[in-house]
């Protein structure tokens, strides 16, 4: 007669089963060409951390400290790196990271709750899509351990989905029968979420709603991006628009 795994063995198939590093390396190296969509995104949060260094004192004007949660595809290490900031790069997956150390990015495996740096050594933190894949605890660990890091006067970056209809993400695995999203998502986020979750780790934070659009497609691509832009300030779903914020340490 077959018998049941042990308490502990069953806990460890349930954290792999739910576990979302399958997915991201998935993505982050078989699929990275879908990252190409977020470039539009990754592209507007690398001209806004510039005219944030550009205000900086001195050296650290000329050579700030970047730290990007969530590597994705590289794009953002490698944009920041060309403009010869110390760009440093945290995720769990190694394989993705990898591909950066050419770019002369300081790559770090690891967990947001757990950050590598040192306490007050970090000018710029970003965090674009990841705090919707996180756990309550694991997003307030993450947020005080964000705020460690950076240095009196420090920005943290982000974007988030806004109103994300979790349920229509859903997909099952045909062979397990285990229900997930397909990006792994947990939490949808309103306006004046973040700024609630971030207050208690930051003097200020801003927030807006918004999207993140190209404007070199030609004439008919650029007024689809002006209509898709409008759409996302109106909140309107099909615009799939995005919170985007900045808070101060």
């Amino acid at each position: 007669m077959s018998q049941e795994p042990a308490t502990s063995d069953k806990a460890s198939t349930d954290r792999e089963l739910h576990s979302q590093e399958k997915i991201w390396k998935h993505f982050q190296n078989a699929a990275k060409g879908s990252f190409e969509l977020a470039w539009p995104r990754l592209d507007a949060l690398v001209r806004k951390t510039a005219r944030l260094v550009a205000r900086l004192p001195g050296e650290r004007a000329r050579r700030p400290v970047v730290l990007n949660i969530g590597v994705g595809d590289g794009r953002f290490e490698q944009q920041a790196a060309a403009r010869g900031w110390e760009v440093h790069s945290l995720d769990p997956d190694a394989e993705a990271l990898a591909r950066l150390k050419s770019a002369g990015v300081t790559t770090h495996v690891g967990i947001i709750e757990q950050l590598p740096q040192e306490d007050s050594s970090i000018d710029v933190v970003i965090a674009s899509e990841v705090l919707e894949h996180l756990t309550d605890a694991q997003r307030r660990a993450g947020l005080a351990e964000i705020a460690r890091v950076l240095r009196a006067g420090g920005t943290f970056l982000g974007t988030v989905p806004y109103a994300e209809d979790l349920a229509a993400g859903e997909v099952i695995c045909p062979d397990c029968g285990l229900v997930f999203h397909r990006w792994g998502h947990h939490r949808s986020f309103q306006n004046g979420d973040i700024s609630r979750e971030l207050s208690p780790f930051f003097s200020s934070v801003q927030e807006s709603r918004t999207a993140f659009v190209s404007f070199s497609r030609g004439i008919v691509g650029n007024l689809k991006s002006v209509a898709r832009w409008l759409l996302a300030k109106l909140g309107q779903p099909i615009a799939v628009p995005s919170i985007v914020w900045q808070a101060t340490k």
